[in-house]
């Protein structure tokens, strides 16, 4: 008897977690699974603000996939289409070759990518934030351009090296700007050439505060410990132009940098555009309560579901409606455990269940132990809020050995000085062989 086949595509947080909860289904044989996924790891993404800090190594936010999803077939490749009336999907492998998965349900978990606006010069001149690859070239990048700014007699280009621009006020924003803001203000104070020297620490925010996602007292304070650094925080500012590297701003200024960080927001994934599945108005697959695909007017499509960043999905507890939940990590792991139970229903001829789930609050970390969080309705800011989210991240990363390495380097960091030593050449690993071969070929 032919067993059913459940692709998962993407191996996100919400993917990974899918996976892992359907792990003993496969091995009970009830069920086959597939993954798609082009990368061999899953990144923990709450912690990249301290990666692009340094306060934690980016393979501690890797999770390697082949252990944990033992069992299951993963396919390394990307989607191609998907066809969900003759309930197919088509990958391409690393290799560059075409071949279709049939399936019986399918689940979108593909995850998101930033949101970039047709602003001129911004896909040329600014790096995203939502990944650990740039996460770890941020950290790099800032301490290269004060070892720059140390070298140079042209006060322009110091200047230039030396300015910091981030666009985007949400959490993701804020607390990368905090955490870089600290790195580079301790590399700053390694050269005697820069004593006196000032940096330029620019957040840009079209919305009226920042952190919108605490309430307006939190969101308060953390304005004020930014601007106690030293970062200038502008609200109700658009971002005009980058051309160039010149940060031109609605209220007039101008602003040449060679580092500008684009965090205003994230949108799906468009490799979901390859696929026939109703999107609601931001591009998410639209859902009904139970992680189901359904149509405008709420049919469901047989055997398609989605969750994490991927999906619109209604939010039943909230007194307002319509409302939705935000895709965060929190959900996305919840509603991993919640499409597990629904996929065996389905499979058992069962009905499915409703995702419900009442936040457990919000945090955020700065960098320094200071931070903002709301717990069960508790507000927290400064130590206890910085503690709470490292014990909470300590337990959510899901890997046992990377949350051994995580805590140990936490220690480590709290008993020795900052690490701020670059790594740049690690991006170009053949630049100096490829110079003594050449440097040797003229004396031939």
């Amino acid at each position: 008897m032919t067993r059913p086949h459940i692709l998962v595509l993407g191996a996100g947080i919400a993917g990974f977690e899918l996976a892992r909860e359907l792990r003993r289904d496969v091995a009970a044989r009830r069920i086959d699974l597939t993954v798609v996924e082009p990368e061999p790891y899953l990144t923990y993404k709450p912690l990249l603000p301290e990666v692009a800090g340094g306060e934690t190594q980016a393979r501690d936010t890797a999770v390697p996939l082949r252990r944990p999803l033992k069992g299951v077939d993963l396919v390394a490749g990307s989607l191609e289409s998907v066809d969900t009336s003759a309930k197919v999907a088509v990958v391409r492998s690393l290799d560059g070759t075409q071949r279709p998965l049939h399936y019986d349900h399918v689940v979108f978990a593909l995850g998101a990518v930033s949101t970039v606006l047709p602003i001129p010069g911004l896909a040329e001149n600014a790096i995203g934030f939502s990944s650990v690859e740039e996460a770890a070239y941020l950290r790099d990048h800032v301490l290269e351009r004060v070892r720059f700014a140390a070298s140079t007699s042209d006060a322009a280009e110091r200047s230039r090296a030396l300015t910091f621009v981030f666009v985007g006020g949400g959490y993701t924003g804020v607390e990368a700007i905090a955490e870089l803001q600290r790195l580079a203000a301790a590399e700053l104070d390694r050269w005697p050439e820069l004593d006196g020297t000032s940096m330029t620490w620019l957040l840009v925010e079209v919305a009226d505060r920042i952190a919108a996602e605490l309430p307006e007292q939190l969101s308060a304070w953390t304005l004020r410990l930014l601007r106690r650094r030293g970062i200038r925080v502008l609200l109700k500012t658009e971002s005009k132009s980058f051309e160039n590297g010149v940060v031109v701003l609605s209220n007039g200024e101008t602003h040449p940098a060679d580092t500008i960080v684009w965090v205003a927001g994230v949108t799906p994934n468009p490799v979901l555009d390859r696929a026939d599945v109703p999107r609601g108005p931001k591009g998410h697959v639209q859902c009904n309560a139970c992680l189901q695909a359904v149509t405008d007017d709420g049919a469901v499509l047989d055997g398609v579901w989605a969750l994490g960043d991927d999906a619109q999905v209604p939010d039943l507890t909230a007194a307002k409606q319509p409302a939705y939940y935000p895709p965060n990590a929190q959900n996305a792991v919840r509603q991993a455990r919640v499409l597990a139970r629904n996929l065996r229903n389905a499979v058992a001829g069962e009905p499915p269940v409703e995702y419900r789930h009442r936040s457990l609050g919000t945090l955020a970390s700065y960098g320094g132990m200071q931070g903002a969080a709301v717990v069960r309705g508790v507000p927290l800011r400064g130590v206890p809020a910085w503690a709470v989210d490292k014990v909470y991240h300590a337990i959510a990363l899901p890997s046992a050995s990377r949350r051994f390495r995580l805590v140990l380097g936490w220690l480590g960091n709290a008993l020795t000085p900052r690490d701020v030593s670059p790594t740049a050449t690690v991006r170009h690993p053949r630049e100096r062989f490829e110079r003594a071969a050449a440097a040797q070929a003229k004396k031939s």
